[in-house]
């Protein structure tokens, strides 16, 4: 009886191991499907990530604008190089952690402080940038911090993909209640108002890096 047993125990084990292989092989064959979204994000920007080159650019901090120095020299290099233009090229920028404060408009900058914390001049004035400084830079400032070609707004004109991390968004307008003594929600909105033009929110800068990755960009982390 006992070898009947081990018999028996050992025939249900194979069986249960062929109908695990056997629903492997089919999920494998399945053709793939996008997942459902549980929330309305805007994932349009997965539709424009067609270039022959691609590249994805994770800035965790604002490291005086590098990741803007990055997208640029990527497209001026191919441009260079092999006589490509934007439009053959694919760039996401994806700001998250600190770097989010880059994502918004001169309302989140004008008291001065991100500035102050990263010591980053106005353009133009060369005082405490009290305006988002990567944005609407003149020809020619003599404090800019990146090329005009090469600012957030315009790099957003020609076409780079720009994401914003949502936690850190949120995080940012935390901050921003607490130095100016406002409602949460208020500075929530304040920060999600702000927002250039352009630049879609993401659930987090890790999912977006990650689905760039996925969608055939290299990534590179922008430090200075």
């Amino acid at each position: 009886m006992t070898q009947r047993r081990d018999f028996l125990k050992q025939a249900s084990l194979l069986a249960a191991g062929t109908v695990a292989v056997g629903q492997a092989l089919e999920a494998q064959a399945a053709p793939a499907q996008a997942p459902a979204q549980a929330r309305a994000y805007d994932m349009s920007w997965t539709t424009r990530v067609t270039g022959k080159y691609r590249m994805a650019y994770d800035s965790p901090e604002i490291a005086g604008g590098v990741v803007f120095h990055q997208a640029r020299s990527f497209l001026s290099g191919y441009a260079t190089v092999y006589g490509l233009t934007d439009a053959d090229l694919s760039a996401v920028i994806i700001l998250r952690h600190k770097g989010v404060a880059m994502a918004c408009g001169d309302a989140v900058w004008e008291d001065g402080k991100i500035a102050e914390e990263n010591e980053l001049k106005d353009p133009v004035t060369g005082e405490t940038a009290k305006r988002n400084p990567f944005i609407n830079v003149p020809a020619n400032a003599p404090h800019a911090l990146t090329w005009a070609d090469g600012a957030l707004d315009t790099l957003i004109k020609r076409g780079v993909i720009v994401l914003a991390c949502e936690l850190a968004l949120g995080g940012l307008a935390g901050q921003v209640a607490a130095r100016r003594s406002l409602p949460r929600q208020d500075a929530r909105k304040l920060v999600f108002d702000s927002l250039v033009p352009g630049i879609l929110p993401m659930p987090s800068g890790i999912f977006a890096t990650s689905h760039a990755q996925q969608l055939g960009c290299g990534v590179m982390v922008a430090f200075e």
